[in-house]
């Protein structure tokens, strides 16, 4: 979402979701994709226009996919594919939205939201950014969701069909969610190319990358997530963040991004569903260096 040390980035995802109900969301996309068993990847094309996302395909076999976002809004944008699991509808997100994103949060509600909402993942464009990519498995039939974050603009597509075995762009660096909400790093990571990241967790996470101040050790990093109101954040704002949307448990999403190379902090802000606290602020913060 690259919006700067985000208290509340989740609440703005969670918030935009409620115009999945709401009228003047962007319609599905002309055309259906009738891809063959032998096909090897597929690319979908989604534009965050002015009108919201608009998906080049709305129908599409079950499979890896790899989404191209290409910017023609004028105006940054989050996009963010989910689903939802049979018995929780709109209008139980819709009641439990106040409950996640206002300013008193409800565990239960954040229970039921990590519990029913299964997000895949996503990607942000801007004029800077003006095109991006990301792949995730689309590994159910049904439909999905194809949210504007920032606008809460949505349009649909189904997956019809079996499983199809498809390509996805190769990582070249990885982080990963695990149990206790840590994250894993493997290897060295370029400051820009392919990431890959699994969610080993039990819970909803995002990954969010921002330049450390070199004037900050990895010691006044912790202490500022510990305590906020300490000093002033430690992050070098001269230097863009970058980061992918919210991934469920179970789901990896590869994600294209650039970055600069130095220090940087990895912090996720989704909110616990043991006390409703943005993760980032409960420790799950990690520094490390980008080659």
């Amino acid at each position: 979402m690259q919006t700067r040390y985000r208290a509340a980035a989740t609440a703005l995802l969670l918030t935009a979701t409620a115009a999945l109900a709401a009228p003047g969301g962007a319609a599905d996309a002309a055309g259906t994709h009738h891809a063959s068993a032998k096909a090897r990847s597929l690319t979908v094309t989604i534009a965050s226009t002015r009108k919201g996302p608009a998906v080049s395909t709305n129908v599409l076999r079950p499979g890896f996919t790899t989404f191209k976002v290409v910017h023609k809004s004028g105006k940054a944008a989050g996009i963010e594919v989910l689903r939802l699991r049979k018995g929780y509808s709109l209008n139980h997100l819709l009641k439990d939205l106040p409950k996640v994103a206002g300013e008193t949060v409800s565990v239960k509600a954040v229970r039921r939201v990590d519990k029913n909402v299964i997000f895949y993942g996503g990607a942000d464009v801007s004029k800077k950014v003006p095109s991006t990519r990301f792949a995730v498995d689309v590994d159910h039939a049904g439909k999905y969701y194809v949210v504007s974050v920032f606008t809460g603009q949505v349009t649909s597509f189904r997956a019809k069909g079996t499983h199809q075995r498809r390509t996805h762009p190769s990582a070249d660096g990885q982080v990963n969610a695990a149990r206790g909400n840590v994250w894993k790093v493997k290897g060295t990571l370029p400051h820009q190319g392919w990431m890959k990241t699994t969610n080993n967790a039990l819970e909803p996470h995002f990954v969010e990358f921002d330049a450390v101040l070199a004037s900050a050790s990895d010691q006044d990093v912790a202490d500022w997530f510990a305590d906020p109101s300490s000093g002033p954040p430690p992050f070098d704002n001269t230097k863009p963040s970058f980061s992918t949307e919210v991934v469920s448990p179970g789901h990896t999403v590869y994600w294209k991004y650039a970055g600069t190379a130095g220090r940087h902090v990895i912090a996720c802000f989704f909110p616990s569903k043991m006390n409703g606290v943005p993760h980032a602020f409960m420790g799950m913060i990690k520094v490390t260096t980008l080659s």
